[in-house]
């Protein structure tokens, strides 16, 4: 166990176990040593602003997508977060667009892009269908694995300007009527972050998000081909654990970081609350729902917003409990819910 510095004036782990039983803090530990929860490579629980358990272990990783082998992680090491970075790039929308973001939630998504001059018919999708991923654009990510160069998460490595690509493709669906995952539309809000501030999601991530909040490592990957220059806004960014842990608190606090508004309040409301009331069934998502880029459910019994990537990376919001749940794993392209169950074991380590 370590000290969580990445939170001033924060006890040690081992001092602060407030509201969960150490034997059964103790018992998940021995469990995720033992593989009850393959691949995990670090867990941290914040109960109201306080660490009450800070995990690490060995496992195998990749580095978006590029295999690194077995590592042993520690609090310095640098994590895929895959689509995690998705909530991410919603932070940066809220933020770029202010305490006013309403006004532009019904815009046309066409209306951030008039360079690329798009299809009339596109008049139709505005930035609200793009944050809740209801856009209607056709799109192929649901039914092809992530290993299939069909996939067109994966296409989008394949073309010069994503965001055109995505915004190119038909519509398969009326706005508003069908939720779709698509990576591709995460990669449209990256660049309506950038056509509002002028900057890129990363190098603004560093001025108005990371920077608050005293991060200063962090790698957000993306095709260098691409033009203009942009990170993956759907998958690319790797962070360190504690520091994953320190956006989520800014959720868990309505926006703010030690008193100072990061995102704005409403903001966070609104990406936090079923705005799609039932993603349907997909890979065990049923009875999920989906705000601005982040999962809503009820895993464990509990009210959650969820954070979620591919390989089991997670971040829970469990705002009733004022808890925050980090979960960092390395089982790629796997989706039998080990991070669901694990939250599940930490939950029920709680006192009565």
């Amino acid at each position: 166990m370590t000290a969580f510095g990445a939170y001033p004036n924060a006890a040690r782990a081992e001092e602060s176990r407030t509201g969960f039983r150490p034997e059964a803090l103790d018992k998940v530990t021995a469990d995720l040593k033992a593989g009850a929860f393959p691949n995990t490579h670090a867990v941290l629980v914040e109960q109201d602003g306080r660490l009450v358990y800070e995990q690490y272990f060995a496992g195998r990783d990749e580095r978006w997508g590029h295999p690194l082998g077995e590592r042993t992680f520690n609090r310095d090491s640098l994590h895929d977060l895959r689509s995690v970075s998705k909530s991410v790039t919603s932070a940066l929308v809220g933020i770029a667009l202010g305490a006013d973001f309403e006004k532009s939630l019904g815009k046309p998504i066409g209306s951030f892009f008039p360079q690329l001059k798009l299809r009339p018919e596109l008049d139709a999708v505005t930035l609200r269908h793009v944050l809740t991923m209801t856009a209607g654009l056709e799109w192929n990510e649901m039914t092809v694995p992530y290993t299939d160069p069909k996939n067109d998460e994966l296409q989008m490595a394949t073309v010069d300007d994503p965001v055109k690509m995505v915004l190119s493709r038909p519509l398969s669906h009326k706005p508003g009527t069908q939720w779709y995952y698509s990576g591709g539309l995460a990669q449209v809000l990256g660049g309506v972050v950038r056509q509002i501030t002028g900057k890129a999601p990363d190098a603004y991530a560093k001025e108005v998000l990371f920077g608050p909040l005293g991060i200063t490592q962090f790698e957000w990957l993306g095709e260098p081909k691409w033009n203009p220059k942009m990170p993956a806004a759907a998958s690319g960014l790797r962070m360190r654990a504690p520091d994953v842990a320190r956006f989520g608190s800014v959720y868990l606090n309505r926006g703010q970081w030690q008193g100072r508004q990061i995102v704005p309040a409403g903001w966070v409301e609104q990406s936090t609350r079923r705005q799609v009331q039932d993603i349907g069934a997909w890979h065990g998502r049923e009875g999920w729902g989906y705000g601005y880029q982040w999962w809503i459910g009820r895993p464990a019994g509990y009210d959650v917003a969820a954070a979620v990537g591919n390989g089991n990376q997670r971040i829970f919001i469990v705002a009733k409990e004022r808890l925050v749940i980090t979960i960092l794993a390395g089982e790629y392209n796997k989706f039998e819910g080990h991070s669901e169950r694990l939250f599940g074991a930490l939950m029920a380590a709680r006192d009565a």
